[in-house]
């Protein structure tokens, strides 16, 4: 997955450096923010807060798991 977001951060760079380099200015900054790094962050956050969330009910299972298999052994 990582290597999709490089090929992707990759071609929206080489576009915003062909608008920057052509003269348009604005254009390549807009390219290089708007169309490059603001939606990777976006899409990296959103599958950073998945993973932690994840990970929040795994361990909450398995606390669950554990408090119930003494309270089992015993009786």
């Amino acid at each position: 997955m990582l290597i999709v977001v490089i090929g992707y951060l990759y071609v929206v760079g080489i576009v915003g450096v062909v608008a920057l380099a052509s003269g348009h200015i604005a254009s390549g900054i807009f390219t290089l923010l708007f169309a490059g790094l603001l939606p990777t962050w976006l899409w990296l956050s959103i599958l950073r807060r998945k993973r932690i969330n994840h990970r929040a009910l795994l361990q909450e299972q398995a606390e669950a798991q554990s408090a119930a298999a003494p309270a089992n052994s015993e009786s």
